[in-house]
């Protein structure tokens, strides 16, 4: 039995790069604007009698919709980079750019387990756990935030800025950059509202004040905090796509 055959060749398909950046990095937004609003409108705002379909919408939960998107967000970005690796991997020359990319994707990918697994929050939690002579113990102990932050604070702030050296030093377009400074900062904003949260009076000053709740102000801080991650993660994406559509402008896939 023989196989059809195109008559016209093999399929082509050519994206509008620019125009494909522009409506992921709008689309991603909306959405990221949109499940704080059902946060809002659904959880906090109990429009749903189903406390089931609150939590679904809670933005602050690890089992809700807006964690799902998340951690997926963080998958599809790991992805991006282990396919930027093995574009440079062809190129012999250049053993920095090789490590670099390898570094990133194995860090982004570890991010989507962590997300997904609630790693540092275990491991905080489990640090507390190995007794009073233990050092890590004692160094999570006297740290005044959560104590999943004195394990991963220093790891991450190392990680940081060899992400500012690498991708300033490879993406030299000014769009990059302005990404690069836009995500990082994001992120470290992130990490900053983490730590006040962890604080024994976290952000009690500030709903005494206002003559807020304390409860409200927790949720809505956590619920910005998580909304810039998202907002940071799709930064990356994009910054990422648009790298990798410029140093391959005709990538082709064949099956066999």
């Amino acid at each position: 039995m023989t196989q059809p055959q195109s008559s016209s060749g093999p399929l082509q398909i050519t994206i509008d790069t620019r125009l494909l950046l522009w409506v992921l990095l709008s689309s991603l937004i909306a959405i990221e604007l949109l499940l704080v609003f059902l946060d809002l409108y659904v959880n906090w705002g109990k429009t749903a009698d189903s406390p089931a379909i609150r939590r679904m919408f809670n933005i602050t939960r690890e089992d809700g919709l807006a964690s799902w998107f998340a951690v997926t967000q963080t998958f599809v970005v790991a992805l991006m980079l282990w396919a930027i690796f093995a574009v440079s991997a062809r190129d012999q020359g250049n053993r920095l750019q090789r490590f670099g990319w390898l570094l990133l994707a194995v860090f982004f990918t570890y991010m989507a387990i962590d997300d997904g697994a609630m790693v540092h929050e275990r491991l905080g939690t489990a640090s507390k756990n190995l007794g009073d002579d233990s050092l890590i113990s004692q160094v999570t102990g006297a740290f005044p935030s959560y104590a999943w932050q004195a394990l991963f604070l220093l790891p991450l702030t190392i990680m940081g800025m060899f992400m500012l050296w690498f991708l300033w030093r490879t993406l030299t377009d000014k769009v990059s950059r302005i990404g690069i400074i836009a995500a990082l900062g994001l992120f470290g904003i992130a990490v900053a509202m983490d730590y006040i949260e962890g604080l024994e009076h976290g952000y009690t000053p500030l709903a005494n004040a206002y003559g807020w709740s304390g409860s409200s102000v927790q949720h809505f801080a956590k619920s910005i905090e998580e909304f810039l991650e998202m907002l940071a993660m799709s930064l990356w994406l994009v910054i990422f796509l648009r790298y990798f559509a410029r140093r391959t402008p005709e990538f082709c896939v064949h099956f066999r």
